[in-house]
């Protein structure tokens, strides 16, 4: 390993040392939180599992990076959108599905296209098979048409395939500004949707040309309005996991209802202030291990997981592991790719 690949290998480490911390940071705070509020473990268990699930997919998306392209890993993220495709839940964490797929889909492409030795029985070997472009394809198209179920994530899809479309038009020559803008424009992104939000919630009334829109109705304002008045009653430590739908009557009132809607005025409202940095923390820290890798592929992993905080901000998703755990193999693999992209070919 030459020092140019130690560097980076140091970098990616001190990145994922970063996000490790702070998950385990998030844990103990949601199990002391969950304490401190007299609430039930199994109140706090869907904030105890974000860490566990997204350092599950880290993981996946290193050994992913590692024999990205073969036919059994393509065919099984086809498979994975299939199964998604036609299992019911809800529309909007299927359409965040869509958009991480699409990203996946890209991953697969540009380690297919630049003609990566491939994991084999018989010995690694340069290799280009059909079914490595096809399976990949069909797992975007299919990506396209879960995103489609959701107004925020049709729009968001296409940034993250128009990332995906460089990646495979400059498969390593992009610079690292640019992969350091790409972070920037995403957590700017990130800030102004959550700026968005705090607004629209504190409006006497809700626009017109809002109520005409099933995606932000009336019925998100009031849910985000009453998230923030949780908030401002329990400003530090918040009122504790699933206090929310006790507070709201408006969360009570129908069974689709029974979240905020935003998921960084979720946390803030159960898990307070600390919580509400905590998260913040690791959408930053996520971006960062994303954009260690290869400079095209870390548009990838980048963009796919702006684009899940961006929609985050007015929906609730991280709630969803197969949501979860495909954006941590997302950032994980695109955080991965330097290493990868600097091995030896095999003969």
């Amino acid at each position: 390993m030459d020092a140019h690949a130690a560097l980076t290998s140091r970098r990616l480490s001190c990145a994922e040392g970063v996000l490790a911390a702070l998950l385990g940071a998030w844990l103990l705070w949601a199990l002391l939180a969950t304490a401190l509020t007299g609430r039930t473990v199994g109140d706090g268990v869907e904030y105890a599992a974000l860490p566990v699930v997204l350092g599950a997919g880290l993981v996946l998306g290193r050994l992913c990076a590692r024999w990205a392209g073969g036919f059994v890993l393509s065919a099984a993220t086809t498979a994975l959108a299939l199964t998604v495709l036609v299992t019911p839940f809800y529309a909007n964490a299927q359409a965040a599905v869509g958009v991480q797929l699409v990203a996946l889909s890209g991953l697969l492409l540009s380690t297919a296209l630049a003609g990566r030795p491939v994991a084999s029985r018989g010995g690694g070997r340069k290799r280009s098979t059909t079914a490595a472009v096809v399976l990949p394809v069909l797992t975007g198209v299919l990506g396209v048409l879960l995103a489609a179920r959701a107004e925020a994530a049709s729009i968001l899809v296409v940034a993250v395939a128009a990332l995906v479309a460089l990646a495979l038009a400059v498969p390593v020559g992009v610079s690292r500004v640019v992969g350091v803008a790409s972070i920037g424009i995403g957590l700017v992104g990130v800030a102004g949707a959550l700026a968005v939000v705090i607004v629209l919630a504190r409006l006497p009334v809700w626009p017109q040309w809002l109520e005409e829109d099933d995606s932000l109705s009336w019925a998100r304002q009031l849910l985000w309005r009453d998230a923030l008045e949780l908030w401002g009653e329990h400003p530090v430590v918040g009122a504790g996991p699933g206090s929310f739908v006790e507070h709201s009557e408006v969360a009570r009132s129908e069974p689709h209802l029974y979240a905020v809607h935003s998921s960084v005025l979720q946390v803030g409202a159960e898990l307070g202030a600390v919580g509400a940095v905590l998260f913040l923390a690791v959408l930053v820290a996520g971006a960062s291990v994303a954009a260690q890798g290869d400079r095209a592929r870390a548009l990838i992993g980048v963009g796919a997981w702006c684009a899940l905080a961006v929609h985050s901000m007015i929906d609730h998703l991280y709630e969803f592991p197969v949501v979860v755990v495909l954006a941590g193999v997302v950032i994980g693999w695109a955080g991965a790719s330097a290493r990868r992209g600097r091995r030896a070919p095999v003969d």
